[in-house]
């Protein structure tokens, strides 16, 4: 892949194609009027496709992209935005998101702007940069973050929650109550010791770990509640499972949830979904470019929120390519 990205200060759109979702959870006629507007009014040919309108699938996307676009913009939530970009993958194509989605992950870790004209401007006068994209058995990409164990069976009670059914708020906490800790082997493709970044519990009892990481080569054995491995810091309804996670450093961010009560879980799983930003003393975090997981009991694994099967799975990391349009500053 080209390492060669247009310059900020002169990259110019002649072609573009707009996606846009009246159905995302912030999306109205008039809001998506005025980014068709908007975008219209600095891009000459704009060719559009609303899901709200057709069936706008994979094969629809790839038929747009052999038109070899300048420019790929897309009004919608992550779920929209999952599907376009997934066809973007190593294209160098650039993508400008307008965010219009109930919770906007990947806009928030992007540093773009909450409101959809203010987005708009992006497109005008944005940089370009290049992101990492996550990758799971082979086949299945994830922008967000991936999940193992009770994570990737409450995730689709929170696109309920996004659906407006705040009810399914109590049906995941039930979920997690109810829950039990399991044992899973991690390898990593590194020394666990220099796989492992952090404990929450202070300095010594990291150091201790460190010392126990260092008779485990590459693999570790843990009973967690769950393992969540993100290429960014944000997924689901805002959360933020992976602290410090950044969709520019090469490498999956791992969170693995320990030794946590029923209780705790419940109380820190509710925390950080109302917009806390909490480190809680027992996530342990690790980093690789690779990651695979093993358990005796089989556990749902999900990508961005899309459950793909059961543990065993291999988590991977591909760098930089996906091209986005970020605000002049925000670039890596």
């Amino acid at each position: 892949m080209s390492d060669d990205l247009p310059s900020p200060s002169y990259h110019r759109y002649a072609r573009a194609v707009l996606f846009h979702n009246l159905l995302s959870g912030k999306a109205t006629q008039q809001v998506l009027a005025s980014v068709r507007e908007r975008i219209s009014s600095s891009i000459p040919a704009v060719e559009e496709h609303g899901i709200e309108t057709e069936a706008v699938t994979a094969v629809t996307v790839r038929q747009a992209l052999d038109k070899k676009p300048d420019l790929v913009v897309v009004a919608g939530g992550d779920g929209t935005i999952r599907l376009i970009a997934s066809e973007l993958v190593g294209t160098n194509i650039p993508l400008a998101i307008i965010p219009v989605g109930t919770f906007n992950n990947l806009a928030l870790s992007l540093g773009l702007p909450s409101d959809p004209l203010a987005a708009c401007a992006v497109v005008e006068n944005g940089t370009l940069t290049r992101v990492d994209v996550g990758i799971a058995d082979e086949n299945n990409f994830f922008f967000e973050a991936a999940g193992v164990g009770v994570d990737a069976e409450i995730f689709p009670i929170g696109e309920e929650i996004k659906r407006g059914r705040f009810l399914a708020i109590f049906q995941a906490l039930r979920t997690v109550l109810v829950h039990r800790q399991t044992p899973v082997e991690l390898k990593f493709d590194r020394p666990v010791d220099q796989a492992y970044q952090a404990s929450f519990r202070g300095y010594v009892p990291l150091q201790r770990r460190r010392r126990r990481f260092r008779k485990s080569r590459n693999r570790v054995r843990l009973r967690c509640s769950f393992v969540a491995v993100a290429n960014g810091p944000f997924y689901g309804t805002n959360l933020t499972v992976c602290p410090g996670a950044k969709m520019d450093d090469g490498l999956l961010t791992i969170a693995v949830y320990r030794d946590f009560s029923k209780r705790e879980l419940a109380l820190h799983l509710w925390s950080i979904s109302r917009g806390t930003y909490r480190l809680h003393p027992k996530v342990e975090t690790f980093e690789s470019r690779r990651l695979e997981v093993f358990s005796r009991t089989r556990l749902q694994v999900h990508v961005d929120g899309i459950l793909i099967g059961t543990t065993p799975v291999r988590f991977g990391v591909r760098p930089g390519v996906l091209t986005v349009l970020v605000p002049m500053g925000a670039g890596g």
